[in-house]
């Protein structure tokens, strides 16, 4: 409805094909809403302060019932033991979000 009512150029661009990710998200979750991911990841790589991290390895599996399943091992190595975590780098992985900045952040730049 914000939207709907700006004269912005963007907004109005927005409102038009965002149709399709309002109703898939209506029938696959019985809500009208869509997810900021894409503008979400932009914002962090211009202001990281809007995410939290935390540093780790991570896998993914790839098979089985738990296919796609993100794991992260934050933990410090215990005695130098080496385990099937040792040989994998150190990734910054996002925790949580300031979802209230970032839409905040998304809505003055679709409105202007």
């Amino acid at each position: 409805e914000t939207l709907a009512s700006s004269n912005g150029r963007f907004a109005q661009f927005l409102l038009k094909i965002l149709e399709v990710y309002f109703n898939y998200h209506h029938d696959a979750y019985s809500t009208k809403v869509v997810y900021l991911h894409d503008p979400t990841a932009i914002l962090a790589a211009i202001n990281p302060s809007l995410i939290t991290y935390v540093e780790g390895a991570v896998r993914v599996q790839t098979n089985g019932i738990t296919r796609g399943l993100t794991l992260v091992y934050n933990k410090q190595k215990r005695f130098a033991k080496i385990t099937e975590w040792s040989d994998q780098p150190p990734v910054k992985v996002a925790v949580t979000v300031d979802a209230p900045a970032i839409l905040k952040l998304v809505m003055e730049r679709l409105m202007e």
